[in-house]
């Protein structure tokens, strides 16, 4: 344990603005959001891409699930069958092209082109569940399984992002083969694990990302990231690997935690390689709040529970101290991930508390959203990064339940 009191930059966020909690205006902003993007969508070309969006030439449409029209469609089709938005598009023809032009576009990266959230996977999921392709799942079978050793290791590019989609296959499926392919990727996860000195002797993985060997800790790029298959996937591995993976990731996290008294949070690495006057981020793909996300739907049956629950906790807390992110409310990096955590706390703990402080970021996320919309005069529609996010989260800061999907939903 390292002990420090400099656990987040006050300049990354801002004080809690909008009204308090209002269903009423939730629900309108959700089907203002939904409307507008609706509106914006070209059956021919998606979506133009937000100005402050990165992935192509300027205003250029995306297909991916994080940026681009994968990610809203998958949004819009959840926020409509959940009750959410009773507007309805027929994207079944749209989406069987994205897949193949979203590798074009990543063809050149050196971690290949089978990521979840900017590659060929998430999409091919995405395209078998509007239209049951089964090209499309065998395409996605050969995808997965051949990106189980990817030396990334890491959710964005690695096993632990295209695995996802084999554990969403399992799932609507119920057949065999997905359920063996996660249960190949978890184990090939657990056997690539080694002892870390700098994280005090404890298991963890070693990234090769863009050329930096290092190991990373978060739930974007790193450990965290790495153990959330052997947790969304639990019903298709043993309990004992289940187990083991939580005890491994309770002693790194432990290890390598900072606090400052009921507070937790994490560098995105391990050891920290940051300058003083950068202290660690706290948003979903780095630091408390995407630990939090990753981890808090562990159940409480497994070992060392109590000690689980007041981490979690603690990070949730520093969560809650730092306040809403200034740079927006993106899910990866802004105030709709940071509220999904109280979400997840508030299924984890049945504390009402945590409902209280989701949808007091909530109401702050809807004026996030307004004042950018006003600087730029177009919506962000996107699941990871823009409106499209933000509207799930609201929708479940009104069902009560942590529901995001591509995360916590198939």
């Amino acid at each position: 344990m390292t002990t420090h009191t400099a656990l987040y930059g006050p300049e990354r966020h801002e004080p809690l603005a909008g009204e308090p909690w209002n269903e009423g205006a939730a629900r309108a902003a959700i089907q203002h959001w939904v409307a507008a993007a609706l509106s914006a969508f070209d059956p021919a070309r998606g979506w133009s891409a937000h100005p402050r969006e990165d992935g192509g030439p300027p205003g250029e449409p995306l297909c991916e699930l994080y940026g681009g029209a994968g990610g809203a469609i998958w949004a819009l089709e959840h926020l409509a069958q959940a009750g959410a938005s009773d507007k309805r598009w027929d994207f079944s023809h749209f989406v069987q092209g994205l897949a193949a032009q979203q590798v074009a576009a990543v063809e050149g990266s050196q971690h290949g082109t089978a990521s979840f959230l900017i590659g060929e996977s998430g999409l091919l999921l995405l395209q078998w569940k509007l239209t049951h392709d089964e090209a499309a799942a065998q395409r996605l079978f050969e995808v997965v399984q051949g990106n189980l050793q990817n030396p990334v290791r890491e959710q964005l590019w690695g096993s632990s992002g295209s695995v996802l989609a084999a554990i969403a296959m399992a799932e609507h499926t119920g057949d065999a083969r997905w359920a063996g392919l996660v249960q190949r990727a978890v184990q090939i996860l657990w056997d690539e694990m080694e002892t870390l000195g700098a994280a005090g002797g404890t298991w963890g993985w070693v990234q090769n990302l863009y050329g930096r060997v290092e190991t990373l800790i978060g739930a974007g790029h790193g450990f965290v990231g790495n153990v959330y298959p052997a947790v969304r996937g639990a019903a298709f591995i043993t309990p004992q690997l289940r187990d083991a993976f939580a005890a491994r990731a309770l002693a790194f996290l432990q290890a390598t935690a900072l606090r400052d008294g009921n507070c937790v949070n994490w560098w995105p690495r391990v050891p920290a390689v940051s300058p003083a006057n950068k202290p660690p981020l706290v948003q979903d793909c780095h630091g408390a709040a995407g630990i939090v996300c990753r981890l808090a739907p562990l159940p409480r049956s497994v070992p060392d529970a109590p000690a689980w629950d007041l981490l979690l906790q603690q990070a949730g807390e520093l969560t809650w101290r730092a306040g809403p992110l200034a740079k927006g409310v993106a899910f990866c990096h802004g105030t709709a991930g940071n509220a999904h955590a109280f979400l997840h706390l508030f299924a984890r703990t049945g504390d009402e508390r945590w409902l209280e402080r989701a949808r007091a970021f909530a109401m702050h996320g809807i004026v996030q959203v307004e004042q950018e919309r006003a600087v730029h005069g177009q919506g962000r529609h996107t699941l990871w990064t823009g409106d499209l996010g933000m509207a799930c989260v609201l929708w479940d800061c009104i069902s009560g339940r942590p529901g995001f999907p591509t995360l916590d939903r198939f």
